[in-house]
């Protein structure tokens, strides 16, 4: 009876982690607006505004006239936008971040139900669970309709997938590999580098795993069925045929245009996989990685996340989010090889309740990587999205006058703003205290103002009567707690409202 209630208590826990995760997820979606790199607006929403709006393609990046990014995610946008949620800009994005965070959450959770398979100590499973469910970037990376998020998502699936096929008592062992093979595809079409994973996976299946040439012929034939249907979708999209693979492959690494936005050393990102861990705790958690790959060198995420990451250590632009599409099979190494470092050192099965350190180790670790999840899950992810949302939301009823201090709302130094822009808006640039007056007195009623900083210009203080912000990336209740006005000078974007002096 004992042994049941314990069972039930921990299944209890359990699914309670999960639905907080779910929740976090969806609470991520919808706090977390916006963008966390430009490529997710300028490759993806502009790329299907292009095909929303004729013409549109005239502020497009260079990417889209060299056809070196994969239509799959814009022809998603595009279909979202028509028959789903349009003509709303902002509606679309938030559908797509559900999506996203619902692909997402059912990744991750999938994999941590197999992934708990390899873990034989009730304090790693446990470890992995919470993991899955609080790790403080999950959330927030999910909910991102990024091609690294969507790549992440299917790379896991895919996981699954060729192991289920791979498992010699199941009978529909074909139709999973050639299942496997046809999300694969689409992983390695979502994001091209996912290939270094890929190439892992085939080293672990004809090396390690050995399932025969017919599941392998069925993997090949779901990757080519995958790769297929891509390229009509690109055809679709470019208008003509062409292999976006393939023209990535000579724009950015053979003729080096990727390279001209930056060069990194070969450590970059143990340097960036240390910062995500939770510094200092990644002291522990990134050797801990090592460990799994060392002492577990069978497991099919060694090879993914082994060839992964010595891959794109060898390419000279690198960048954080290139790491994102195997961070959840990272998190799975750290805690396999916990555990591997744990029966190497010999050390008791429940070392937390035997070892004070290591507890408070662990509670300081759950306080700063909790204090991170609030963060990111309920903060906007872009500041700029915050501005554009009220811009729209605000003209939509009627035409909006805007005044500019420095700065074009719409064109933020990444690109040019087309899905987000209101049709109903017009910019007025101000130079100086006396332009602004004139634009005050062509003004209706009050004057609505846009400053690229945390506040005004003293110069608009003094021209107004009542000057009252209206939108910010920044809190109010932060801003009304900055008694130092540590925040004045930040470059976070903001609109006020100024009424004029009676004439």
């Amino acid at each position: 009876m004992m042994k049941a209630d314990i069972s039930f208590q921990r299944t209890v826990l359990v699914a309670g982690i999960v639905l907080l995760s779910f929740v976090l997820h969806i609470c991520a979606a919808f706090f977390s607006e916006g963008r966390a790199h430009p490529d997710s607006d300028y490759q993806i929403l502009e790329f299907a505004h292009s095909k929303i709006e004729t013409g549109a393609s005239r502020t497009l990046p260079w990417e889209f006239f060299d056809e070196i990014r994969p239509a799959v995610q814009p022809a998603i946008a595009y279909v979202v936008h028509l028959y789903l949620s349009g003509p709303d800009p902002f509606s679309t994005a938030l559908v797509l971040q559900l999506a996203s965070a619902v692909l997402g959450f059912l990744s991750i959770w999938l994999l941590c139900a197999h992934a708990l398979r390899w873990l034989s100590h009730g304090w790693a499973r446990t470890t992995l669970v919470l993991f899955t469910g609080m790790f403080w970037l999950l959330p927030f990376l999910n909910a991102r309709f990024a091609s690294e998020t969507w790549a992440g998502a299917f790379l896991c699936l895919g996981v699954l997938l060729t192991l289920a096929a791979c498992d010699e008592k199941r009978r529909s062992s074909f139709a999973l590999a050639a299942a496997a093979g046809l999300v694969l595809g689409f992983a390695f079409y979502l994001r091209f580098p996912v290939a270094f994973a890929l190439v892992g996976m085939g080293l672990w299946l004809i090396f390690i795993q050995r399932p025969g040439i017919r599941i392998l012929a069925a993997m090949a034939l779901g990757f080519l069925v995958a790769l297929g249907l891509n390229v009509a979708v690109d055809y679709w999209f470019y208008g003509n045929w062409t292999l976006t693979p393939v023209n990535y492959f000579l724009v950015n690494l053979v003729d080096g245009k990727a390279a001209q936005y930056g060069v990194d050393p070969w450590w970059y990102y143990i340097e960036k996989l240390a910062l995500l861990m939770v510094p200092p705790f990644s002291l522990i958690l990134l050797p801990a990685m090592v460990a799994a790959v060392i002492l577990r060198p069978k497991n099919i995420l060694v090879w993914v996340v082994a060839c992964f990451l010595i891959g794109h250590s060898f390419v000279e632009h690198k960048e954080t989010r290139f790491l994102m599409p195997v961070f959840y099979p990272v998190l799975i190494l750290v805690v396999m090889g916990l555990e591997a470092l744990s029966n190497k050192l010999v050390l008791p099965r429940n070392v937390f309740s035997t070892s004070r350190a290591v507890r408070a180790l662990v509670y300081a670790f759950f306080v700063l990587n909790g204090l991170a999840l609030a963060v990111f899950t309920f903060s906007p992810a872009n500041q700029e999205t915050v501005i554009h949302k009220w811009i729209y939301r605000q003209s939509m009823d009627a035409p909006l006058q805007l005044a500019t201090y420095g700065l074009n709302p719409y064109q933020d130094g990444s690109g040019t703003i087309g899905f987000f822009r209101s049709q109903g808006v017009s910019f007025s640039k101000i130079r100086s205290p006396q332009e602004f007056r004139t634009f005050q007195e062509s003004a209706e009623e009050a004057a609505y103002v846009f400053v690229p900083l945390t506040s005004p210009p003293a110069g608009l203080e003094s021209s107004c009567a009542d000057l009252t912000l209206e939108a910010s990336a920044l809190p109010k209740w932060i801003r009304q707690i900055d008694r130092q006005q540590w925040f004045s000078q930040l470059r976070i974007w903001s609109v006020y409202r100024c009424r004029p002096y009676p004439s």
